[in-house]
């Protein structure tokens, strides 16, 4: 059993920032270091998705890798779809195995015929509202796991927020000085949600962006019902409720 690292230490945030500030805004050189910085990978691709079935294919850095994607789109099988559903890491170490075989019946088979032998999903996701997910492969058996894992998770992260910035005008990244500066409104609405949830403004703008972008609403809007007090994030689910 695969010990997944904690999320939510001072040095997963500090790598998470290191990432962003290095490889952002463009989420695509975002997944091409993830891939070279980790041994054993031979590409990435994700998929983003606010609800299943549907999903968007957004990047992927090989052709393996978007077949892979393909494959899950249109199978509605695979790590990708799971790790979404259940908002966890799905680490297969080796799809021959016939716990994936049989888990996947279409998909790990057509998988392994692209060249695929190891995958592991991770989730895209702020709070509970989840984005999509980033898928990794091996072309030979193995695990993700340890420090390698810890920093597969980072890059996660850390594509999480790029996705959630590019919201924003300009595309402004975390930390940039511009995120509460843009409107009025969604500056309101942060200060409220970070008095709701009793967290910093930082990560209060990051749960009203990510919320806005899993509902498929215009941020100010979002902010606005907030304001408006029709809308209010709860602090025990880290999500918003009417």
């Amino acid at each position: 059993m695969t010990v997944v690292p904690s999320v939510s230490s001072a040095a997963h945030r500090t790598r998470v920032a290191q990432l962003v500030a290095a490889h952002g805004p463009d989420v695509g050189r975002l997944c091409d270091a993830c891939v070279a910085g980790l041994p054993g990978v031979g590409g990435a691709g994700l998929a983003v998705m606010t609800s299943l079935p549907a999903q968007h294919v957004r990047y992927a850095s090989d052709p393996v890798s978007a077949q892979v994607e393909e494959l899950q789109v249109v199978l509605g099988q695979g790590p990708c779809v799971e790790a979404f559903a259940q908002g966890t890491p799905v680490l297969a170490t080796d799809l021959t195995d016939g716990h994936w075989l049989s888990r996947w019946p279409a998909f790990a088979p057509a998988a392994l015929g692209a060249g695929a032998r190891a995958l592991f999903a991770l989730p895209l996701h702020a709070g509970t509202a989840r984005l999509g997910v980033i898928d990794l492969y091996r072309d030979g058996p193995g695990t993700l796991a340890g420090e390698d894992l810890a920093e597969a998770l980072a890059f996660a992260d850390a594509a999480t927020q790029l996705l959630l910035a590019e919201q924003l005008p300009g595309g402004s990244l975390p930390g940039s000085g511009r995120l509460f500066s843009h409107r009025a409104v969604v500056h309101q609405a942060t200060g409220m949600v970070s008095a709701q949830l009793g967290v910093p403004m930082d990560e209060a703008f990051l749960r009203l962006r990510a919320h806005a972008y899993a509902t498929e609403r215009h941020l100010d809007d979002v902010a606005g019902d907030v304001v408006a007090r029709r809308f209010r994030f709860d602090e025990t689910d880290d999500d918003a409720s009417w």
